[in-house]
């Protein structure tokens, strides 16, 4: 579109008079009385717009001062019909000018959000860990590897490259890989509990949140050994004459090795014995804590006929004063 100067054909100098002159001979050519036709409609319009804006000395100084014509003008009854100074009408149009660029960078920024895609945060993952007796009771430092989505390095996400679907995440916008977490269990966890490490799950989209990490804690099962207040118990079967006479007999321990477990005669199934400084290490001390070792009188199923014939001559004589406490003396 044209200058109001140009589309008066006036020059950016022009006074009043001239602007005044300039739009009565435009008005007499393109006025809709004279001119019925769409163009005269339209350019009337135009210089109606044109002459309004620069006969008006506040307008015309802000226009000027937009559009570069604030040079020195030939006569002085433009500047003597101010009614203000250049200074000021700069001032009011900049600050107009800069209301104007905070309303659209306003527009704009809502806009924006309003088209953003909203945040969609990343899934929790859950996984299981399998853990020894001793490590249960003393803590441990486990590796676990997880199945991880994240965003593709190619595309970033976007799925395409170069208006082409992506060739490294075959237009998924993921990438799937393990990754290796190291997570601290705490000492006496109990078989079955879970743990929670923040922000290890699925990785978030558009600015979303990460996913956590959910490990499930088992505790591997020990034929031998179990858990007794926090010590390591273990039951171990014994012939009946070494509960009667006694005997040193080799039991297992749980750094692999064996112990000697002293049994002194007369001793009774279900006996338990203490041993120190032979079962898990403790954590807080360093130290062996005891091994609770619980003993029960068991028959084997290949005694032989002779040892069998022995507990008969044994039993020969023998009175039931054992069980006289369930049922009383018999008359």
């Amino acid at each position: 579109m044209k200058n109001y100067y140009d589309i008066l054909d006036i020059k950016p100098d022009a006074t009043r008079d001239e602007i005044k002159s300039a739009f009565r001979k435009k008005a007499r050519k393109y006025h809709p009385d004279v001119n019925h036709t769409l163009e005269a409609e339209i350019i009337f319009k135009q210089i109606n717009l044109a002459a309004k804006t620069l006969l008006d000395d506040n307008m015309r100084l802000q226009y000027d001062f937009a559009y570069g014509f604030n040079q020195k003008k030939k006569t002085s009854t433009y500047e003597k019909n101010t009614s203000y100074s250049y200074k000021k009408a700069s001032y009011e149009y900049k600050k107009q000018n800069d209301f104007m660029k905070n309303f659209y960078k306003f527009f704009d920024e809502t806009k924006k959000r309003a088209n953003a895609p909203k945040k969609v945060n990343g899934e929790d993952i859950t996984t299981h860990i399998t853990i020894t007796l001793d490590e249960a009771l003393k803590g441990t430092n486990a590796k676990v590897n997880i199945l991880q989505n994240e965003k593709c390095p190619k595309c970033f996400g976007a799925k395409f490259t170069n208006g082409s679907k992506c060739s490294f995440c075959n237009g998924s916008g993921e990438k799937t890989s393990y990754k290796k977490i190291n997570v601290k269990i705490p000492p006496n966890i109990k078989d079955g509990i879970k743990i929670r490490v923040r922000n290890e799950g699925e990785e978030g989209k558009f600015g979303g949140k990460n996913g956590d990490l959910y490990l499930i804690v088992h505790i591997e099962k020990n034929a031998a050994f179990k858990s007794l207040e926090g010590l390591a118990y273990i039951e171990i079967p014994i012939n009946p004459y070494e509960a009667v006479l006694g005997a040193e007999i080799k039991i297992p321990s749980p750094d692999n090795g064996t112990k000697i477990l002293k049994i002194p005669p007369k001793t009774r199934t279900n006996t338990t014995f203490k041993l120190l400084d032979s079962g898990f290490l403790n954590a807080q001390t360093n130290k062996r804590d005891p091994l609770m070792v619980k003993v029960v009188i068991d028959i084997s199923p290949d005694m032989r006929d002779k040892e069998v014939e022995m507990y008969r001559l044994i039993s020969n004589g023998h009175n039931e004063s054992l069980r006289e406490n369930f049922y009383g003396k018999q008359n």
